[in-house]
């Protein structure tokens, strides 16, 4: 038993000299220095978010599980393959007080250029009510999101680097953002076990439009994860664990300016202060899969700065777990997952992915 385990041991030791290795070249490049907590500080941030069905059941952050999933190259562009060509998704994700995002994805070989991702996607926050400077209602206003990718990726020996080129659209009333951003990523694919290591840095770019002309404040929700899928040969678990805001390194836990200068009810005051651990935690997100047979599996995830961030002291509950199923009959894979964000509830995910070579596929028939 110790001869199975001893060199996943050992490789997640490797992972975490890269993954710290990454935070210093990024901090000496001057990426994110200066950049405080995560929250609310970005345009476009919902090009974050996960939207599919296998990304939420894992945890939310994930950039090496892919397993035939068209979904995984708008979480990383080096996971764009050949195996994906003619599968499209359709996803239906539903957040908190009615808010929908619904997005298409599909890959495609196109001749010698290899194959191609395309993404659709659009978020809907509904109808709000519209108030002047005196109160007085004038009426409603809608706001949403759109977002457009292409996407490609060359295999090169065991590696595969891609590219996701975005055109992203943020809409409040008749205010409007418009962007260009792209996703540079990389992974290493095992040539005879089930591992896959991925890098990626998401959401470099500029804006076209603002909302505001002469705004000088526009700042994209660059992002760079790194992480690693593998499944031992005797167990039916393919776990992942992925660490993000490399470039911010031991920054992102946020601090409460309510509790500030707080005191208990002996007089003492509050101590905010995070522990290292803690702020090391924030930066990980566990996922697996339990794979009982290529058309059936369970998924588990957990999403540690989810759990820190909006956990309730006093009942902690399952916040910052997610689970989920996958299902495949025939052409057809359907999945479903849930992510609890909070006490109050969870948000659901269901995704439907479909083989478009196997659908129309001529059949043959023998006189």
């Amino acid at each position: 038993m110790s001869k199975l385990i001893l060199p996943y041991i050992s490789f997640f030791k490797h992972y975490i000299k890269v993954s710290i290795a990454t935070v210093i070249i990024l901090n000496s490049l001057g990426i994110g220095l200066g950049m405080g907590q995560i929250g609310g500080i970005a345009t476009f941030e919902f090009l974050n978010l996960p939207t599919h069905a296998r990304l939420i059941g894992l945890g939310g952050v994930n950039v090496s599980s892919s397993h035939k999933d068209v979904n995984m190259f708008m979480a990383n562009p080096g996971l764009l393959v050949d195996s994906l060509n003619g599968l499209v998704s359709f996803n239906h994700y539903s957040y908190f007080a009615g808010v929908q995002n619904n997005q298409f994805a599909g890959a495609m070989k196109i001749g010698k250029t290899g194959t191609w991702g395309i993404s659709l996607q659009q978020l809907n926050y509904g109808e709000f009510d519209s108030y002047d400077e005196m109160g007085e209602n004038t009426g409603t206003f809608t706001a949403n999101d759109f977002a457009l990718i292409i996407s490609h990726a060359h295999r090169i020996s065991h590696f595969s680097i891609g590219m996701n080129l975005k055109y992203a659209q943020s809409r409040i009333d008749s205010y409007a953002a418009s962007g260009i951003l792209f996703d540079l990523g990389g992974t290493f694919l095992h040539p005879t076990k089930d591992l896959k290591v991925g890098l990626v840095f998401k959401n470099i770019g500029f804006p076209i439009t603002d909302y505001v002309e002469g705004n000088t404040s526009f700042v994209m929700p660059f992002d760079a994860q790194l992480g690693f899928s593998i499944k031992p040969e005797k167990m039916p678990l393919r776990f992942s664990i992925t660490s993000h805001h490399l470039h911010q390194f031991l920054n992102i836990a946020y601090e409460d300016p309510n509790q500030k200068n707080k005191q208990n009810g002996f007089g003492e005051n509050i101590n905010q202060d995070v522990s290292f651990a803690d702020k090391l935690s924030r930066h990980f997100v566990i996922g697996g899969e339990f794979v009982f047979s290529k058309n059936f599996n369970l998924r588990l995830g957990y999403n540690f700065l989810t759990r820190k961030e909006l956990q309730v002291e006093q009942r902690k509950g399952m916040v910052g777990f997610s689970y989920g199923v996958m299902i495949r009959i025939k052409r057809f894979e359907l999945a479903y997952s849930r992510a609890i964000q909070h006490l109050a509830g969870g948000s659901n995910n269901f995704t439907v992915i479909v083989n478009l070579k196997s659908v129309f596929k001529k059949k043959i028939v023998i006189e």
